[in-house]
């Protein structure tokens, strides 16, 4: 299966911060949306960065607190690894898995369509396996 089934099941919201933001107001939209990165977007809507909580963490490790008042873009991860939706659920994790990363954006012509993290990947597999099991015990029963 592919990454737009994943999309057609979580939907295409993403979050999203600009570059000038301050990393206390981008961590602040993670914490009030409960999420744990946004897409980081110029002016002009173009994908430019993530910024993760992961990101976050290393800012402060690097920068001290001073870290919380710096723009987003001194923190961010840059350039992105994205995906399409046409990509497979498996390669997508084999990409977070060798990459060391757990979301990825979803793009197709420059557009962001989404975004998927580790965990839709893992849940979209396990349904798929369990979906397969059903339908192997239903003709075991059959026959």
């Amino acid at each position: 299966m592919s990454v737009e089934a994943i999309l057609k099941t979580k939907g295409s919201n993403v979050f999203t911060v600009r570059p000038e933001h301050s990393v206390a107001d981008a961590a602040n939209l993670l914490t009030n949306k409960k999420v744990g990165v946004a897409v980081v977007c110029d002016a002009k809507g173009k994908l430019v960065g993530v910024l993760s909580e992961r990101d976050i963490v290393k800012g402060l490790s690097q920068y001290g607190k001073g870290a919380l008042e710096m723009a987003v873009r001194n923190v961010m991860s840059s350039p992105v690894v994205t995906c399409a939706p046409g990509d497979s659920v498996k390669a997508i994790m084999e990409v977070m898995t060798e990459r060391r990363i757990r979301h990825l954006p979803v793009v197709e012509k420059d557009e962001l369509l989404g975004i998927v993290s580790i965990g839709d990947a893992v849940n979209f597999r396990l349904h798929e396996a369990q979906l397969e099991m059903s339908v192997l015990r239903d003709f075991a029963a059959t026959r």
